[in-house]
C-alpha cells in the first residue's frame, strides 16, 4: 500500500469523509468477488476544473474514445445544471447549458458512460475553516457552493479507475487549494498512483492545475505520463474513435 510521498514523507491523512475510500474493497482490503486484480481494457477519462467552455472540444473528443467519462469541479456543476439539478450558489456556466445537454446526448450515442457526482461537499463560502457538509446533489441548498466531490462519488471514481487499463485526468475535482476541499482530488490522486505502481495502470495527467494538485499530494512522479492539456487532442487522435449512432 502506498504510504509515503515522493520525498518519503507520510501520505496525507484523508480525514473523515474520504479516509475509507479503498477503491471498491472491503474493510480488510479484499476485492469483491468477480473483480480482477489487474486493470481491464477500458479507458477512463476524468475531467475537472472550472471552465466548461475551455474544455468543451476536449470533452466531445473524449466521449468518442473513452469508455467512461467522469466529471468534477465547475464542469460537473454546469452539466448537472443542464440535467435540471439546482446548483444553489455554485459556479456554473449557465450560458452553456444547451452545449452541456448536447454533450450528454453525444456520450449516450457513442456508448460512453458519463459519470456525474451523486454527492458533494458544500459550504457557503470557499475559505479555510468554513463550515462544510456532505449532501446529495438533490439536496443542494440555495446558498450552498459545491466545493468538492463527496465520498460516494469518490468511491464510484475509484471503482472506474480500478476497472480501467488507461486513465486520463485533467482538472482538479474541487477547490483543491483550500482544505478540506482538496479531499476528493487527493484521494483520487493517491488511488491512481497506487494502481499505477501495483497493477500496471497507464495513468496520464494533463494540465498545469492537475500536475500542481498531484505535486501537492506528493504523487506527481508516480503517474505514467505528465503532459500539457494542449497536447491531449493530438494524444487522443492516436486512438480510434467509436462510431456515433444516429
Amino acid at each position: 500500500m502506498l504510504t509515503t510521498d515522493a520525498k518519503g514523507s507520510p501520505a496525507p491523512h484523508l480525514t473523515g469523509r474520504l479516509r475509507l475510500i479503498t477503491g471498491g474493497r472491503d474493510t480488510e482490503g479484499r476485492a469483491p468477488a468477480g473483480k480482477a486484480g489487474r486493470p481491464g481494457n477500458g479507458v477512463c477519462a476524468i475531467v475537472g476544473g472550472v471552465n466548461l467552455a475551455a474544455k468543451l472540444d476536449l470533452l466531445i473528443r473524449l466521449v468518442t474514445r473513452a469508455d467512461v467519462l467522469a466529471l468534477g469541479g465547475g464542469i460537473a456543476n454546469s452539466v448537472l445544471a443542464a440535467t435540471g439539478t439546482d446548483m444553489g450558489a455554485s459556479l456554473c456556466d449557465y450560458d452553456l447549458l444547451d452545449e452541456a445537454r448536447r454533450l450528454l446526448d453525444r456520450a449516450k450515442a457513442c456508448g460512453c458512460e458519463l459519470l456525474l457526482p451523486v454527492d458533494v461537499v458544500v459550504a457557503t463560502e470557499a475559505r479555510k475553516g468554513a463550515e462544510d457538509r456532505i449532501v446529495s446533489c438533490a439536496a443542494i441548498g440555495p446558498e450552498d457552493m459545491v466545493l468538492d466531490i463527496g465520498p460516494a462519488t469518490a468511491a464510484r471514481l475509484t471503482a472506474c479507475v480500478e476497472a480501467a487499463r488507461t486513465v486520463v485526468w485533467t482538472g482538479p475535482l474541487g477547490v483543491c487549494e483550500i482544505a478540506p476541499f482538496d479531499g476528493g482530488t487527493d484521494a483520487l490522486a493517491w488511488f491512481i498512483a497506487r494502481r499505477t505502481r501495483d497493477a500496471g495502470l497507464r495513468s496520464v495527467a494533463a494540465g498545469d492545475d492537475t500536475i500542481a494538485a498531484l505535486a501537492a499530494a506528493g504523487v506527481e512522479d508516480r503517474f505514467s505520463e505528465l503532459t500539457t492539456r494542449d497536447a491531449l487532442p493530438a494524444w487522443l487522435d492516436a486512438m480510434s474513435p467509436r462510431a456515433v449512432s444516429a
